[in-house]
């Protein structure tokens, strides 16, 4: 079969003879052989192409839909929504906004695991090229700031507007070059170059220069294996991610009334405010809830003391409880909520276990919760006068 693909990557649309048909029962597929395809199969960490296939008897009328492109030995079988005879004239169709994203990812992913190589001698383990991100494993570490350092020597490649190649070296050729290959290849082995900035073993489509790759530009980092994964958007891509981030960035300015730049700062300062009314309203409501102890009749409970609140912070809730326990012979139970959509509970104790205050709360009313035998927390739908009951 003729890989139309590998001749000139921006060949989109082609004619071919249907030289296989093939339905996978299993699967449920209909798989068809070209004499020649531009379809790009899966491989090289890159998907495969998806679009159209229109028989020429038809006009191009009544499209038959490319739904995977998959290499089965020296085959490249074409998954398709419905049957297409032997023998049959075709019109190929390749979904070209699809193949041109994967080719700006792909492209982006030479240079930058190529300049991670030669500045820190990382090697790209692991490429994953999805529908919405691009991830890079290396085997060693790299700090943001390297990261940074990378970025924007990819991006001043991308600038030059250097010419991208793909061939096919003699051995002889192959053995004097220092490329680089996540695969043990041995022949017929494809070299994608990028003059000044990579060799590698690439058997995928690529741009046909670095302009076309418009911005790379790296949004994630984290640790993977012992080394990192780096997300990298390309394209289209990181222009759709900037325009993202730009109008969130936008809304945050506008709501804090600060300058965009200064967005983070006002942020910070609004966690800080917020941080500082939280301790004050733990206080306020600690100090309510104390009085409200102070308000249940002495002769309610002699033993357990039994608060029922509206909703409050659990902060306040324990500061409130911990001070009860240190007087308190039996439970100290808060439960905030009403009877028809239950209650949220906290039972603490110095002298009971607390845990079996819990479980005849779980065979009575199928209380969910647990915790320690000094306190236990959780959740019950119960009548308040059913729960009073329980602690007299």
């Amino acid at each position: 079969m003729k890989q139309l693909y590998d001749e000139d990557s921006f060949l989109f649309d082609f004619e071919a003879t249907v030289t296989a048909y093939h339905y996978d029962e299993e699967k449920k597929l209909h798989k068809v052989c070209l004499d020649q395809t531009a379809f790009f199969p899966e491989g090289g960490g890159q998907p495969a192409d998806q679009g159209f296939f229109y028989l020429i008897k038809d006009k191009k009328e009544g499209a038959i839909s490319v739904l995977d492109v998959q290499k089965e030995g020296e085959s490249i079988f074409h998954h398709l929504s419905s049957a297409v005879s032997v023998g049959e004239k075709i019109h190929g169709s390749v979904n070209q906004a699809r193949r041109w994203d994967f080719m700006q990812q792909h492209s982006g992913e030479h240079i930058f695991s190529g300049l991670v190589h030669r500045h820190f001698g990382a090697d790209n383990i692991g490429f994953h090229l999805g529908l919405e991100e691009m991830t890079l494993d290396f085997n060693q570490t790299l700090s943001l700031a390297q990261l940074r350092f990378i970025e924007a020597e990819a991006n001043q490649a991308i600038w030059n507007n250097l010419t991208i190649e793909a061939s096919y070296p003699d051995e002889e050729t192959l053995q004097s070059l220092d490329y680089r290959s996540k695969l043990d290849l041995t022949d017929n082995i494809r070299i994608v170059s990028i003059p000044g900035y990579d060799i590698c073993a690439c058997c995928a489509p690529h741009l046909k220069n670095t302009g076309q790759i418009g911005l790379l530009k790296v949004t994630d980092v984290s640790s993977h294996r012992g080394g990192v994964r780096v997300t990298v958007l390309c394209g289209k891509r990181a222009l759709k991610d900037y325009t993202n981030k730009q109008d969130n960035i936008f809304s945050i300015s506008t709501t804090l009334s600060v300058k965009q730049n200064d967005a983070a700062f006002g942020v910070e300062k609004i966690k800080e405010e917020l941080f500082s009314y939280k301790e004050k309203t733990h206080i306020l409501e600690t100090k309510l809830l104390a009085q409200k102890v102070k308000n249940i009749p002495s002769s309610a409970n002699s033993e357990h003391i039994i608060l029922f609140t509206e909703p409050a912070s659990e902060i306040a809730i324990r500061n409130v409880i911990n001070e009860l326990m240190r007087d308190c012979k039996g439970y100290v139970a808060v439960f905030w909520g009403d009877d028809h959509k239950g209650y949220r509970y906290l039972i603490g104790s110095n002298s009971l276990d607390c845990r079996k205050i819990n479980e005849k709360l779980r065979e009575l009313f199928s209380a969910k919760g647990g915790g320690k035998p000094v306190m236990v927390q959780g959740s019950v739908t119960a009548c308040q006068k059913d729960l009073e009951v329980l602690f007299s």
